[in-house]
């Protein structure tokens, strides 16, 4: 359980579309108003791609000023629900919802085709001078965005953080390094720094969603935003303290790194043992089982611990090199993988294993609990 608390007397929160700010975090909105704090919510899209929930709003659809409208009036009414919540949209420059597509792993990805305006296709510096210009008008004292996947990875979440962080780093220059504490949304199974809501502000953040009926559908005691993945209102809403630093961005690389060597070991482990057969007459193939279920285990190990394939991609990357560099003979004509059943099941059974772990779309602990609760 995080012990800091989160008490900014001022508040910036950047958003990408209308609904964000009431689905992410309500719980934050309510909770420093009724403290007294000022609020400030900036909104990059007027969500002009967003897909209703409602058939009698499916023409909405094939009109991109019609959505937008509607949608920025769902965003003003929800606002109003939470208090007095200051509001703008960035700049004149009327960026559009970029919308997004499912790859073929169900990961949000960047749609195919999208027009010069779309959040995703504006460079990051012209998106960022926005969120400066409201920075040093506004002066918050803490500011809250995604996190740099983009929360679920919506093309438009990871633009607002990599303009919000810019926009910060170029707030701390012109300001000798009094710049504001950034804040990002932690996703559910990541690490956070403040939990802030629950059933004192549940009935806000009912009321701001109830704003937002177009997109999100709503319960008594839950919201969803697919089917069958409810959350509740009273679910407290998760923020993680970050630094602006562009280096911070290559730390998961660097922590990766220790799977290389994994991969080499996994490698040289497996090559000893799976020509270990038992003792019997059964000759079953005791060190080729035991082979596999490590590398396996490890592949699976590694997703989970790292929430991602990174670390997933240098272990297997170093275990295909070593077994296949282990399989090569030597100037004697010996290897340490025979060209035989127990050598080639051993040298593709690893690899299967590795990418089927790979490719497998979601692995996360959280979604195997009874209260696990999902996002868009």
């Amino acid at each position: 359980m995080a012990k800091t608390s989160f008490n900014a007397k001022r508040v910036l929160l950047v958003h990408a579309h209308p609904d964000d700010e009431s689905i992410f975090t309500a719980h934050v909105i309510a909770n420093r108003v009724e403290a007294g704090a000022k609020v400030m919510v900036l909104t990059l899209t007027r969500g002009e791609r967003g897909r209703v929930k409602l058939d009698d709003l499916k023409p909405l659809e094939s009109d991109l000023a019609a959505m937008g409208a509607f949608r920025s009036n769902e965003l003003r009414n929800a606002l109003a629900a939470l208090g007095d919540v200051q509001h703008k949209f960035a700049g004149s420059r009327k960026y559009l919802d970029s919308g997004m597509r499912l790859s073929t792993f169900g990961r949000a990805v960047k749609a195919k085709t999208t027009d010069e305006m779309s959040l995703s296709s504006v460079s990051t510096a012209v998106i960022s001078d926005d969120i400066y210009q409201t920075l040093t008008a506004f002066k918050p004292d803490a500011v809250i965005t995604y996190n740099r996947k983009g929360g679920f990875g919506h093309p438009d979440h990871k633009k607002a953080h990599e303009a919000t962080a810019m926009a910060l780093r170029r707030f701390a220059r012109a300001t000798r390094g009094r710049a504001p504490q950034f804040w990002v949304i932690a996703e559910p199974g990541e690490r956070f720094t403040v939990e802030v809501g629950g059933p004192k502000t549940a009935a806000k953040k009912k009321l701001a969603l109830e704003q937002h009926a177009s997109q999100v559908s709503i319960a008594k005691e839950t919201f969803s935003l697919v089917p069958g993945r409810d959350i509740r209102y009273d679910t407290p809403e998760r923020l993680r303290m970050t630094s602006t630093t562009p280096w911070l961005w290559l730390k998961p690389l660097f922590l990766g790194l220790w799977a290389l060597p994994l991969g080499i070991l996994l490698g040289f482990a497996g090559t000893l043992l799976h020509s270990v057969t038992a003792s019997d007459e059964s000759a079953t193939p005791l060190g080729l089982i035991v082979a596999l279920v490590m590398t396996f285990s490890l592949a699976v190990a590694l997703r989970l611990l790292r929430n991602s394939r990174g670390a997933l991609y240098l272990m297997s990357f170093t275990l295909a090199g070593t077994v296949f560099w282990l399989s090569r003979p030597t100037a004697a004509g010996d290897a340490l993988i025979l060209d035989n059943q127990a050598g080639n099941i051993w040298v593709y059974g690893s690899l299967i294993i590795c990418a089927v772990v790979i490719l497998f779309p979601k692995l996360r602990p959280g979604a195997w609990g009874k209260k696990s609760s999902g996002h868009r």
